[in-house]
């Protein structure tokens, strides 16, 4: 907002110095012109005295009338001079204020006028509270929604162009791990593992690209970390002992192996990483103390599991009678929720087919499309339905949503 007023202050600077230097020459020009009446007044008066002492020295006038023709002369040439001043003086009060002419005072005020009104005129006719913080975000929010409105079409199209790109450089390892990571967005998770490979091969020792390359594996597996994405996972912590994601796959493996001392050491690692009082903090605390009781052979705290399996989003999925004759029964239903702040990747997904409609659905951490990005981890989700001819997970041309 401060910015604003600057850049305001700016133009209206600017706008005075067009308009008040012709009105300060005004000024000048009249007083210029007055200085020059009284030089030629003066030099009149002048030359009339001189050519009375020259009447006097060659005996033309008399010396009473030159003594009184002198006097006449002294007389004209004093009222002239009053008069000229009583023109040209200011009332005094203007005088205390320093004005000397009518160009002055105008450029006066007109320097206080214009920026007055037009301060008036924003705050009646403009909007200042568009200028807040809080409405400067929100409209940065509804920009950046509208901007990403389109977001699957575009990253479609971004990854064709990628990878028309990678078959004519295949040893850009950048290029492959990009186009990795579009594929995972887009749940094509055996596509995203082959780009992944093939990343890897080229940088090995990118301990972020090793985790994602895990991930991307247990993903096309079933959702299951098996020997090849574990040697994976071990790999980026050996290259890099504090990356968050490796060392969260690393004790959800030793987790599920039932070694649950060793998933507590790495969760401890990254639960210091963590932003403290953070819902992915606290997430990982409620892990933490779950595997904490099953390794001493307590039961898990009352809460620790039910928490999270407990978040779901319920609801019915019904086909308008307008649209019955536009679908299949075998057309593939993908219902799915995604967070109403951050990315467009589904939390939860589940699929099924249009003739099980109208279905009813139940959305849970069950059905996250990556282990990281969970339905309990929103506050605020925006759930959706899609009717898709081809059965891709990719919206396409026709597809109903």
């Amino acid at each position: 907002m401060t910015v604003f007023w600057i850049v305001a202050a700016c133009f209206i600077i600017a706008a005075l110095l067009f308009v008040l230097p012709p009105l300060l020459q005004l000024s000048n020009k009249e007083k210029k012109e007055a200085t020059e009446r009284k030089a030629i007044n003066t030099s009149i008066y002048r030359d009339q005295l001189v050519e009375l002492e020259n009447d006097l020295r060659n005996d033309m006038v008399q010396p009473e009338l030159y003594a009184q023709g002198r006097r006449e002369l002294e007389q004209r040439l004093l009222e002239d001079v009053e008069a000229e001043q009583s023109a040209a003086a200011p009332p005094p009060s203007a005088v205390k204020q320093g004005a000397s002419s009518t160009g002055r005072i105008t450029a006066a005020v007109v320097g206080v006028v214009v920026p007055v009104f037009t301060v008036l005129l924003y705050f009646k006719l403009g909007n200042p509270d568009v200028l807040s913080p809080e409405a400067m975000a929100k409209a940065q929010a509804a920009a950046t929604a509208e901007q990403h409105a389109d977001d699957p079409a575009r990253i479609e199209m971004m990854i064709g162009r990628l990878i028309e790109r990678l078959k004519q450089n295949p040893q850009d390892a950048e290029g492959w791990t990009v186009l990795g990571r579009s594929l995972y967005a887009l749940a094509r998770h055996d596509e995203a593992t082959e780009a992944f490979s093939k990343a890897a091969a080229l940088a090995p020792n990118d301990a972020q690209l090793l985790a994602d390359y895990a991930d991307s594996m247990a993903m096309a597996n079933g959702e299951r970390l098996d020997e090849r994405s574990i040697a994976l996972i071990k790999r980026a912590i050996q290259a890099d002992p504090n990356n968050q994601k490796a060392l969260w796959l690393a004790g959800t493996a030793e987790f599920e192996a039932g070694n649950f001392t060793a998933a507590v050491g790495y969760w401890e690692r990254l639960l210091k990483l963590l932003p403290p009082g953070s819902e992915v903090a606290n997430t990982m605390a409620s892990n933490i103390e779950e595997a904490r009781g099953l390794a001493s052979g307590r039961p898990a705290p009352a809460q620790a599991a039910p928490a999270a399996a407990g978040v779901a989003v319920d609801g019915v999925v019904n086909l308008a009678p307008a649209l019955a004759g536009k679908i299949a029964p075998d057309d593939t239903v993908f219902i799915f929720a995604r967070a109403a702040q951050g990315p467009r990747m589904p939390l939860a997904i589940m699929r099924a087919q249009a003739k099980d409609l109208p279905l009813r659905f139940s959305l849970d951490d069950s059905m996250a499309a990556m282990p990281t990005m969970k339905l309990s981890n929103a506050s605020e989700v925006i759930v959706g339905a899609r009717i898709s001819k081809s059965g891709n997970a990719m919206p396409q041309s026709g597809d109903l949503q």
